[in-house]
């Protein structure tokens, strides 16, 4: 049996204490900033204006589409 230890690997890179984006604290978001849902239903109806011929069932299936989506599924 070959040993496939530590010893075949290279030199490692520096230890760099700059913390990365997700290594640091979540911002606050105010109150006044717009939420998801606000952002959807703006995007819906930019949707609905640049599709004014869509059908009751295209809108629809949009729909589920975003729903399943904000659900992860």
């Amino acid at each position: 049996m070959t040993d496939t230890g530590m010893d075949d690997e290279g030199p490692r890179p520096e230890f760099n204490p700059e913390p990365h984006a997700y290594d640091r604290r979540v911002r606050a978001i105010p109150m006044g900033e717009q939420t998801i849902a606000e952002s959807l239903r703006m995007l819906a109806r930019s949707w609905a204006v640049l599709n004014p011929n869509a059908t009751i069932e295209e809108r629809q299936h949009l729909a589920a589409l975003v729903a399943t989506e904000i659900a992860g599924r």
